[in-house]
């Protein structure tokens, strides 16, 4: 049983670097529908290794997934992205002040250390490390149902978190300087147990993402 499973996941990751590199080379253009069993068939794998792909590159945020579980290459869309911000600005801020409340010194000190490392982390992974640090803060509110609506919503996003990034692995100097900032006012707020600061600069932070983000979307439709 071990060994199928651990064939399972090779297969997987086999399958998602080939989806990966088609969708990088263009072959898989924006907003293309991919159907489970097709995709299987043209790599000669069963659906779960497919499966397990999609999962993957949904949470790098290559590909996306909708409420029907349809699988589609990313496309970004303004209106897409302005419901999932202001979904996100209504919770958020509510989760981070419940984290304020419950943070413990040991909890801080370990959002410290992430933050540290996001100063001088490369854009992919400071992406990465974003979503790290958002999940831990909204795990501390100790809201489970909260947080698995944010989990969802932050997963969703990270396609669009994406977009900050150029294909050379460039980003906005003043944007990046921005968030991280605000990641450090939102930490400093939470040693401070001051709950109402933690909401205003999470909501703060957020629509500096959601403008950054949306700019990025009418550039790249303007050039178009």
């Amino acid at each position: 049983m071990a060994t199928d499973s651990l064939g399972d996941l090779t297969r997987a990751g086999r399958v998602a670097e080939k989806l990966r590199n088609m969708i990088q080379a263009g072959e898989l253009t924006p907003g293309t529908l991919l159907r489970q069993a097709e995709v299987a068939k043209r790599f000669g794998v069963s659906t779960t290794p497919v499966r397990e792909a999609f999962a993957q590159l949904t949470r790098e945020g290559v590909v996306q997934q909708d409420a029907h579980r349809s699988v589609v290459v990313f496309q970004p869309a303004a209106e897409d992205l302005a419901e999932l911000y202001e979904i996100r600005l209504a919770l958020e801020p509510l989760a981070a002040e419940l984290a304020a409340r419950t943070i413990t010194d040991a909890q801080v000190d370990e959002l410290e250390a992430l933050v540290t490392e996001m100063e001088t982390a490369p854009p992919d992974r400071y992406i990465e490390l974003n979503g790290v640090l958002h999940d831990s803060i909204y795990g501390i509110a100790n809201r489970p149902r909260l947080f698995d609506i944010l989990t969802r919503l932050r997963i969703a996003s990270v396609s669009y978190a994406k977009l900050t990034v150029t294909r050379d692995g460039q980003e906005d100097p003043a944007y990046r300087r921005a968030v991280q900032q605000q990641h450090e006012e939102i930490v400093a707020a939470l040693k401070a147990r001051d709950g109402e600061a933690c909401a205003r600069v999470v909501r703060t932070h957020l629509q500096t993402t959601a403008d950054q983000i949306a700019a990025l979307i009418h550039t790249g439709s303007s050039s178009r």
